[in-house]
């Protein structure tokens, strides 16, 4: 398990290097890629997310191994998440709006994106030990975000899904489950607290 821990905080430091290939992928390679790592910032995102969920339906103990393998890291998993989303963007928006001219323009569901990653933005700088100490109680409050940046990449994933392929993609039906699920663990967190 420290070996894990090790390797995901290593991750971290060197993630950057995933913007490099942007800028030398013809623009198919360069679209299937931010596709990919929408796709990995999805999965990190929700890595995120497991831990309170479980702790939150009292099965801490159920599921000891995830908690122990997630908590300790689940700073460097935001971290990913936002450096994954970002090349998600670059890909997707930036790079093609600048390399084709294309005017600007913003569909929904890439309004919920933009908007979702600007919120995980405020949560990338703050995933540190200084904004922790800086912030006190305020960062808490603001790492609760993380609730409203799920329903946004749900609304970005479900309606960029249905604008391409006109179905719902199963990345769709994963941020959909596990929001239902937080919003749930949440309420019985609510329910235990005040009985």
């Amino acid at each position: 398990m420290k070996y894990f821990h090790k390797i995901i905080i290593w991750l971290t430091y060197i993630s950057p290097i995933v913007f490099i290939p942007l800028a030398t992928l013809t623009p198919a390679l360069r679209s299937d890629y931010g596709k990919k790592f929408g796709t990995i910032a999805l999965i990190l995102f929700v890595i995120t997310l497991i831990p309170g969920i479980i702790q939150r339906f009292g099965l801490a103990k159920e599921f000891n191994l995830i908690i122990k393998l997630i908590l300790p890291v689940r700073r460097q998993f935001g971290i990913l998440m936002f450096v994954a989303t970002f090349t998600h963007y670059l890909a997707m928006k930036v790079i093609p709006t600048l390399q084709f001219k294309l005017p600007p323009s913003l569909p929904v569901y890439q309004a919920f994106g933009l908007v979702a990653l600007i919120f995980s933005f405020a949560l990338f700088i703050t995933s540190n030990n200084w904004a922790t100490r800086k912030l006190k109680s305020n960062w808490k409050r603001l790492h609760r975000l993380t609730y409203i940046i799920g329903w946004l990449i749900l609304g970005h994933v479900l309606l960029g899904g249905l604008k391409s392929e006109s179905e719902v993609s199963l990345q769709a039906i994963v941020i959909g489950v596990v929001m239902v699920l937080e919003v749930a663990s949440l309420i019985k967190a609510k329910v235990k607290v005040l009985s």
